[in-house]
């Protein structure tokens, strides 16, 4: 006599729930991608009055729409290298943690900082471990079980023709804007060895003071920060759209 499966097996339940699951996920429509935002306080949206609505992060979300869902992981002072204090290595694994489909990252401005710049931040004084603290944060992300595709960008340029720059300003800026050009270059080989794509948000801002905040000349204003979003949009959508030619 051939026994009767119960309906109640455990292995039919599981069947049953992965099925619900399935149908559930075409009902509601695909995953959305994520994007996850890696940077200093320019990637935060400092400066600004309503950071939610107009940082970078935020404007690259309204541009990309809702398929894609941008994380912000911008957090003010952070260095690329990994003896900077802060640095981006501490927030790394918030970033592992929400398993993005992109990542975005843009660092180097305050690595710049050091030999009695930015007060007494030590920064500058390790440049020569920028390029290999890049390859091994690029290796930590790569490794991850999500595989996202990595842009690394140039970062925003230091504009001395902001309007109301002081003289202290303007001596710090006039020191440190040729180390944030060594260090693009550092940048490009990066990108070039290591295969992830690049995306510059120097050139293209630089020497437009109109776009910086008055009296800072480092991070951007509204009109900014929805420049480099356009940036990053462009560069986004065309490397996703090669990517699957």
């Amino acid at each position: 006599m051939n026994k009767k499966i119960s309906f109640r097996s455990p292995f039919l339940v599981a069947l049953s729930m992965m099925a619900l699951v399935l149908m559930a996920s075409d009902f509601f429509g695909p995953r959305k991608i994520k994007v996850a935002c890696v940077g200093d306080s320019i990637t935060y949206g400092a400066r600004l009055d309503d950071r939610e609505k107009d940082s970078y992060p935020a404007q690259l979300q309204m541009l990309l729409g809702d398929r894609y869902l941008v994380e912000n992981f911008g957090e003010s002072s952070l260095t690329l290298i990994k003896k900077g204090i802060p640095t981006v290595w501490n927030v790394l694994p918030k970033i592992k943690e929400s398993k993005p489909n992109i990542v975005i990252i843009s660092l180097g401005t305050n690595d710049t900082c050091g030999f009695g710049t930015c007060g007494d931040r030590k920064c500058w004084e390790y440049k020569d471990e920028f390029e290999s603290d890049y390859h091994d944060l690029i290796e930590e992300l790569s490794a991850l079980p999500s595989k996202p595709k990595i842009f690394i960008a140039a970062p925003t340029p230091m504009v001395l023709e902001t309007p109301d720059l002081d003289r202290e300003r303007i001596e710090g800026l006039t020191v440190r804007k040729p180390r944030l050009q060594e260090l693009i270059a550092t940048i490009r080989k990066v990108a070039e060895e290591t295969g992830v794509h690049f995306v510059d948000l120097n050139e293209p801002l630089d020497h437009r003071p109109e776009l910086f905040t008055v009296s800072d000349g480092v991070h951007p204003n509204k009109e900014g920060y929805a420049a480099i979003a356009a940036l990053v949009a462009n560069q986004l959508t065309k490397k996703t759209k090669s990517s699957k030619r």
